[in-house]
């Protein structure tokens, strides 16, 4: 299973109520910590264990909340990055900031910080129980444990096993600077407090449709691939695209070069461990700045895997986020299948 993103159509009473809980976290631990806390709702997805582990970049500290009642045996679980982890613990014992800042550089949550953290997930659960008891009958909230996760990597086996329902959080703690933080449940249970049924089908289904009716408009057939002399397979690229003529262009261009084109959905988030050793090329229309992120932690997962970006509306800004994202290749849209072959056939050292 992937991380994929719920289609904005679908999921409506479950955001409502991720967005009632995100505020709950920063009121309930920015008055504790006494700094401002801001949680603000990014995407809402469907993953599992396996698969966000492949996604995150760094170490997370994990607080895992027991439900109870009509939902006994069940979690709802936050995972915040070991810096921000670390320095809640670290301004809870009221530790000066220059100290904080070490230990947000040094990564690591341990001894009195790990003490001091699982104090937060008491405070933690509180809140969101608070939250949950106005909102869903029968139910309540309390802190089972904490602990830590890293990419790839359970080894306290805190995560459940199974489909979840994961809610992206933008995630500031004073002047720290922004992250990201994940709140999670199990499958069953986000249906459950949606009161439907979550299908990301319709995001893929509507690229489909997309992509189809873009090969159409372009005003070249499908058929005038086969006048391309198909070159030998010498690599895989994987494309992450929303843009149709993009993806007539690279079908193109694949074929010259010799790439196995192989053409992901568009609400579909990258799975580094996936792509070792292949091409990932992705197109990063206005809005959708999170695709740097993704081409960034797909580069410090293994300097094998090569990412090529296609801009929408390039601008000395967007091409220096690029840049920063460790992309191998960066190229504005629209692009000319000649340009487009000749970068790729480079990445095959031809």
């Amino acid at each position: 299973m992937a991380v994929t993103i719920l289609n904005q159509g679908t999921g409506k009473e479950l955001r409502k109520l991720f967005a009632r809980l995100a505020g709950a976290l920063g009121e309930s631990l920015g008055s504790l910590i006494a700094r401002e806390l801001v949680a603000q709702p990014v995407e809402v997805a469907v993953t599992d264990a396996e698969s966000l582990l492949a996604v995150i970049e760094r170490p997370h500290a994990v607080v895992r909340g027991a439900l109870d009642k009509d939902y006994a045996g069940r979690t709802l679980l936050t995972l915040f990055p070991v810096a921000d982890a670390c320095t809640m613990a670290a301004l809870l014992m009221m530790t000066p900031d220059d100290v904080i800042e070490q230990r947000r550089a040094r990564g690591t949550l341990e001894g009195q910080d790990l003490e001091a953290f699982g104090e937060l997930g008491t405070v933690l659960c509180t809140g969101f129980g608070n939250v949950l008891r106005e909102a869903i009958a029968n139910v309540d909230l309390k802190l089972q444990d904490h602990g830590l996760v890293k990419p790839a990597l359970d080894a306290g086996g805190l995560l459940p096993a199974g489909a979840l329902v994961g809610c992206k959080l933008r995630l500031r703690i004073g002047a720290f600077g922004d992250s990201h933080a994940w709140l999670l449940l199990d499958r069953g249970t986000a249906e459950a407090w949606n009161k439907g049924v979550l299908d990301e089908a319709p995001a893929t289904a509507e690229a489909a449709g997309e992509a189809a009716k873009g090969d159409d408009a372009a005003g070249r057939p499908e058929e005038d691939l086969e006048d391309i002399p198909a070159a030998p397979i010498r690599g895989v690229l994987n494309a992450y695209l929303s843009s149709a003529e993009a993806l007539r262009v690279l079908r193109r261009s694949c074929r010259r070069v010799g790439f196995d084109l192989r053409r992901h959905n568009r609400a579909e988030i990258p799975n580094p461990a996936a792509h070792r050793g292949e091409v990932v090329l992705m197109d990063v229309p206005i809005g959708e700045e999170r695709r740097f992120d993704w081409c960034r932690r797909i580069k410090d997962f293994g300097a094998s895997t090569r990412v090529v970006l296609l801009l929408h509306r390039p601008s000395r800004a967007r091409v220096t986020q690029a840049f920063l994202s460790q992309a191998d290749i960066i190229l504005g849209l629209p692009i000319e299948e000649v340009q487009l072959s000749h970068k790729l056939s480079g990445l095959l050292g031809s």
